[in-house]
Parts: C-alpha cells; structure tokens; sequence
C-alpha cells in the first residue's frame, strides 16, 4: 500500500515537472519569435544613359589643350580633313544625328562620350545597333562615290570597303581601344569611355584586337555623312 502511494506521488511530481518544463519552452519560444522594430526596403531604380565627358574623365587636365577638343560640351577629335559639321545629339542610350565631311584616306572625326549606370541595378548589353553609312535611299553627298549624280550599289560597296563607321571602348589608362559586345555588363554606379568613330580606314576586331587596314582608293567628290546614330540597348543582368 505505502509502496502504491509512493508511486503515485512519484507520478504527480513528475507531471507537475513536465507541466512546467512546457510552460518555460513555451515562453522562451514565445519570446523568440517577438519581433520589434520597423524594416525599409528601398525600391531599385533604373537608370542607364550617354552623358558628355568631362576633362578629369578622359584623364586630362583642364585646360586649353584639353578644353579646345570641346564644342558645346562634346568632345571629338578631327583627324586629316575630316570634318565634323555639327553637334551630335544623346538620346537616352543613343547618339544620333552625326554629320562628318572626309575626303581622303586618313580622315576621320572621333566623338567621345560616357555610358553611365546611375541606378541600383546591373546592366547588360543587349543588342548595338549602327546605322548604315549608305543606303540606296542615301543622299549623293554622302555616298556618290563615282559622283555622277546617284547612288548605285557600286557606290555602296566603295563606301563600305573603304570608310568605317563603328562604336569602341575607350581605356583612359592604355590610351587603346576596344570591342563592344553584347553581354558587356554595366555594374551599377559604372561608366565607361566610349568612342563613336568615321574613318577613312576599315578598322575592324579579330580576336579582340583592333586592326587597322588603310584605304587607297579615292572618291571623285567629298563625302558628307549625316544623321548617322548609334544606339546601345541594356537589359537587367542576370
């Protein structure tokens, strides 16, 4: 009998035990689970886009060597002859109405311009997209080749194998150029150099290296291209 009653009252301790073991868990994960204060998420922002250089972001000082480069804020090079006959215009992610003269082999205008990522997320490059130098629609002054009074596929393919019309990268640092491709990534905050060109040279990339063909053949008239553009698209990186 006292042998049955110890055994009771061993149980009872031992579920008030339990009981309270429960309570604590409880409690503890009760507290755990309590959440103060407030969280802010900030919204990320798009913001891709050409801008003018300034001298410090080609790497010169400014003054009158740097500043005679610069027309109404853009910066470009004439090379030869060549001519560049107005300002050209940014679009967002374009560069369009670019109006060059050349006339022999050698010439050539340069304009240089910053591609920014001024938001919060990664770019990559999508697509380039180049205007033709010439079309069968082209204007005689900038594509009559033979100049006697129309554009001609012939004169389509002397243009083409003589001039080059391309955007690069430009390294401040190695003072070289390089190619644009398509899977280029814009990190956010970054910007780099680059160079829309009209040569009077083919320029193309062969493995990654610039190459430079010089043209002999000449035109019977000087060329004036306009409303040339040159538009870089940009998507979301993965």
């Amino acid at each position: 009998m006292e042998k049955e009653r110890r055994i009771k009252v061993l149980s009872l301790i031992a579920l008030v035990v339990a009981i309270l073991g429960l309570t604590v868990a409880f409690a503890a994960l009760s507290e755990t689970l309590t959440i103060n204060g407030t969280a802010k998420v900030d919204a990320a922002t798009w913001d891709v886009h050409f801008e003018n250089p300034t001298c410090k972001d080609l790497g010169m000082e400014e003054n009158d060597e740097c500043l005679g480069y610069f027309k109404d804020d853009y910066f470009y090079v004439e090379e030869g002859a060549g001519k560049a006959n107005e300002n050209p215009t940014i679009n967002g992610t374009s560069i369009e109405n670019i109006n060059v003269t050349i006339t022999k082999p050698n010439d050539g205008a340069l304009y240089y311009f910053i591609i920014e990522n001024k938001g919060t997320i990664d770019a990559k490059l999508n697509s380039i997209n180049v205007s033709p130098l010439c079309t069968l629609q082209s204007s005689v002054d900038a594509c009559d080749w033979d100049n006697d009074g129309s554009v001609t596929e012939t004169d389509i393919q002397k243009v083409n194998d003589n001039i080059s019309f391309m955007p690069v990268y430009f390294d401040v640092n190695n003072k070289d150029f390089t190619q644009i491709k398509t899977g280029d990534i814009l990190k956010a905050g970054e910007r780099k150099i680059i160079v829309a060109f009209i040569e009077y040279r083919k320029v193309y990339f062969q493995q990654n290296e610039l190459q430079e063909k010089e043209s002999t053949e000449l035109p019977k008239k000087d060329l004036t291209f306009s409303d040339l553009n040159v538009t870089i698209n940009y998507v979301q990186a993965d």
